[in-house]
């Protein structure tokens, strides 16, 4: 995303997660991710907080490279629905829903390899014009 050391998607940070967003031709962004040891929260499980910094790594490249828009997360809801399991090959996936103003609304979503969907998110997504934060409140929503 323009930062060279970004944990989610940097090839130069040495613990970082180097995800790879592209686009797809039906107008969604995705990733693949595949969990090791090194991810895992209960024996064989892939952490949640690590799922969600996924998602929330996608929601962003997909504005910042598929609009060109800068946007920090202002909310963002998940709902796990199964496992992630350790050395799973996983499809991230995520798709605009809404613009309103400078609010997005990104759905986003892990896939297993047989496709049933394993976490769900819905992110609000605020425009910035820089990918620098500010003291700019998050409270309006869509």
């Amino acid at each position: 995303m323009g930062q060279s050391f970004c944990f989610g998607c940097s090839p130069d940070n040495p613990i970082g997660l180097h995800l790879d967003c592209f686009p797809q031709a039906d107008g969604t962004w995705a990733t693949y991710f595949t969990p090791t040891r090194y991810h895992e929260s209960y024996a064989g499980i892939m952490h949640g907080g690590l799922v969600i910094t996924i998602l929330d790594e996608l929601i962003g490249n997909h504005l910042l490279k598929g609009l060109g828009q800068w946007a920090v997360t202002a909310r963002l809801e998940v709902r796990f629905r199964k496992p992630i399991p350790i050395g799973a090959r996983i499809k991230f996936v995520s798709r605009i829903v809404r613009e309103k103003g400078s609010l997005f609304q990104v759905a986003a979503w892990a896939e297993l390899p047989d496709g049933r969907i394993a976490v769900e998110a819905m992110a609000e997504m605020m425009a910035r014009e820089t990918g620098l934060a500010s003291t700019t409140s998050f409270s309006r929503s869509l």
